[in-house]
């Protein structure tokens, strides 16, 4: 199962250079992606590489980069939000106090991912599958990152009732309930590797829609 996650790799590096399809170089919230897909690469990568490497002295190490991307990009998917929010005209996403109030969510958020994903790390063997890698043992769910879902969603959805794009909604919504449903899972890592494909390419999507 270790050549799923490489191919999950693969997919993500090729939707990296997707991105560059338009050579639009100066769209912040597209830069966002692109460092939200190289984490995802860099995720699928190492993990992938577990069944033969995680006896190696440079392995262990090799993984630290995994959380720090985490924690350090996810959270600005609310600026992500605000802005398309913007972009298809959601009246209330103008107001400064939304605003104020997504930079103020973004920067707990990072600190929190930070801190407690990244700070108090600890990295432990974990196999299931067919696949070795390493994990971290803490029993805490990534709290930033679930409520930074919980919060865009129904930013997606005012984009949605507004402007008719779905897909931001959907998206994220399909994020959303398949990890809560498959966390605990042996599986699940295969299954949410599936969802953030899906997730992010509804993500790029409607940057392109609405950058339009």
């Amino acid at each position: 199962m270790n050549w799923l996650l490489l191919m999950f790799a693969a997919v993500d590096i090729a939707l990296l250079a997707w991105s560059f399809r338009d050579r639009d170089f100066a769209a912040p919230r597209l830069w966002l992606l692109r460092f939200l897909l190289l984490g995802m690469f860099y995720d699928n990568l190492i993990q992938g590489l577990g069944n033969w490497f995680i006896e190696e002295g440079w392995y262990a190490p090799a993984n630290i980069p995994r959380f720090v991307l985490h924690a350090s990009v996810l959270p600005f998917l609310t600026l992500f939000g605000l802005s398309v929010m913007r972009s298809a005209g959601v009246k209330v996403a103008v107001n400064p106090g939304l605003a104020v109030f997504c930079w103020l969510f973004t920067a707990c958020a990072l600190g929190w991912g930070l801190y407690h994903e990244v700070a108090l790390l600890e990295l432990g063997p974990r196999s299931a599958l067919g696949v070795t890698k390493l994990g971290s043992l803490s029993s805490m769910p990534p709290v930033a990152t679930i409520l930074t879902n919980i919060l865009v969603l129904p930013m997606a959805a005012a984009v949605w009732r507004v402007a008719g794009w779905p897909w931001f909604f959907l998206g994220g919504m399909f994020i959303f309930v398949v990890n809560g449903a498959t966390a605990g899972q042996p599986w699940g890592f295969l299954v949410g590797n599936f969802a953030e494909v899906v997730f992010i390419v509804s993500l790029l999507q409607t940057h392109w829609r609405f950058a339009r």
